[in-house]
């Protein structure tokens, strides 16, 4: 028996073996396993983003730094924001990777319910699109929006200087104390303007050239069209900062003067007895008033460009405020420095006293040279486009030749001040806009004349931006 169940336990066992073998034998060794082959690219995943870039662009067809967010139309909620680049100058084009969708763009701070100055853009996956929006420059009103089909604004070739160029018309009240080359008093005139910059803010430069002209076309005395009250400035500086945008040296120069002729009217019940007193210690006497000629009512008290007065400087300059923001912009810097200056008076004659009467005493202004240390100042400001201002300060303390400008140390100082502010209203066009302007002016020069000059004028004007 026993012998009998050895043998069938060594037949289940070959059995087993035999079995286990011819398993193994089936399965290919791991090296010969089949690769899977690769999926065809049209089976691959699909990209799970769109890219959209946004351009803003003026209806003048420049850049325009304007804010403004970006809605997901499904949540409702902001997925992006951003500011519009200065491309021209190379500064790079917001870029977002967002998920597909329908996207809502309005103004930063805008809600998504806003109605009105809104663009909106449908994403797809792994699309770029390049989005254009058209934005009024004044009242940041779109103007229109779609994808880039042309070329954008493109200003490499003048390697980021921005120009300005405006011109127009005004209608005038000014009020004059003391002004030289001029009358004083209150008159109502028709004037025309024009106002010039250039600009140039790159790394560590920035260079700007202003120049401003005023004209007013209005002769009461004559009953003739020319100009009676006119000024002419322009300035132009450099300023080169230290790894920074705020400080650095600065090299400035700048000049005023007249245009054409300035007259004296003269207002008196007969004849007016002129009395001139020249450089040379002579002394002239004129009558005036007393010919059926309406020129003897006028004496002629300065050339054209007299006074011309010259200042150069240098020293260091300093921006200490700089904002722009969606409603509001607002631009101070500051400057202290050694400046010359140079008047050229051309003749001119000033009045000594007072200048209504039956007898004027004019004397005639040397021209001068002196130098000393200056200090000065410029803001701008521009809220919601609309509301703007602007001041400018500027001080020189001589100190070669003082005498001829004062007895007092508050006498000698050289003081130019002036302002402007106003209400723009943009709604004309693109380019022309009218305005509500208030300007003021207050000058100080003992070289020329002891009494401190000032006038304020209200203005409605029309202005076209030609630049």
């Amino acid at each position: 028996m026993s012998t009998l169940l050895r043998r069938g336990a060594d037949l289940l066992a070959a059995a087993v073996a035999i079995l286990v073998a011819g398993s193994a034998a089936a399965q290919p060794p791991p090296h010969a396993l089949p690769v899977p082959a690769a999926a065809p690219p049209s089976a691959r995943q699909p990209t799970s983003t769109g890219t959209l870039r946004v351009h803003i662009v003026s209806t003048q067809g420049n850049y325009l730094a304007m804010g403004f967010d970006v809605f997901s139309a499904e949540s409702r909620a902001v997925v992006a924001f951003g500011r519009g680049a200065d491309e021209s100058t190379g500064q790079p084009v917001p870029s977002w990777d967002l998920a597909p969708g329908l996207y809502k763009i309005v103004r930063s701070g805008e809600p998504f319910e806003a109605a009105i100055d809104f663009a909106t853009v449908d994403l797809e996956a792994g699309e770029v699109i390049d989005l254009v929006i058209a934005i009024d420059p004044d009242t940041l009103a779109f103007r229109g929006s779609g994808p880039v089909t042309g070329e954008l604004p493109r200003a490499t070739e003048i390697a980021g200087i921005r120009l300005a160029l405006d011109a127009g018309g005004s209608l005038e009240l000014t009020n004059r104390h003391n002004l030289v080359g001029g009358t004083s008093g209150v008159t109502a005139l028709i004037g025309l303007f024009g106002h010039f910059s250039l600009v140039f803010d790159r790394d560590n430069h920035f260079a700007q050239v202003t120049s401003d002209l005023d004209l007013t076309l209005n002769d009461l005395a004559v009953a003739s069209i020319s100009s009676t009250q006119d000024r002419w400035e322009a300035a132009a500086l450099y300023a080169y900062n230290f790894n920074n945008p705020y400080v650095g040296p600065y090299a400035r120069g700048s000049f005023k003067t007249r245009v054409f002729p300035g007259y004296l009217y003269l207002d008196g019940d007969g004849p007016v007895t002129v009395n001139i007193a020249r450089t040379d210690g002579t002394m002239d006497t004129q009558v005036r008033g007393d010919q059926a000629n309406q020129d003897d009512l006028r004496i002629r008290v300065a050339r054209s460009f007299a006074p011309f007065v010259l200042q150069e400087e240098v020293g260091a300059n300093l921006k200490a405020v700089s904002l722009d923001l969606v409603l509001l912009k607002l631009t101070a810097a500051t400057r202290l420095g050694f400046g010359l200056r140079q008047g050229i008076t051309n003749d001119l004659l000033v009045v000594a006293g007072d200048e209504r009467g039956d007898q004027i005493d004019l004397v005639e202004v040397d021209s001068y040279d002196t130098l000393g240390p200056v200090i000065g100042a410029d803001a701008t400001a521009t809220f919601a486009r609309w509301l703007f201002g602007s001041a400018r300060f500027g001080m020189m303390v001589p100190v070669s030749d003082t005498d001829a400008a004062g007895d007092g140390f508050g006498d000698r100082l050289l003081i130019d001040l002036a302002g402007t502010g106003g209400l723009r209203l943009p709604a004309l066009t693109s380019f022309l806009f009218a305005s509500f302007d208030y300007s003021f002016r207050l000058q100080k020069d003992g070289y020329i004349t002891s009494e401190l000059q000032f006038d304020h004028t209200l203005m409605a004007r029309i202005n076209l931006s030609i630049l």
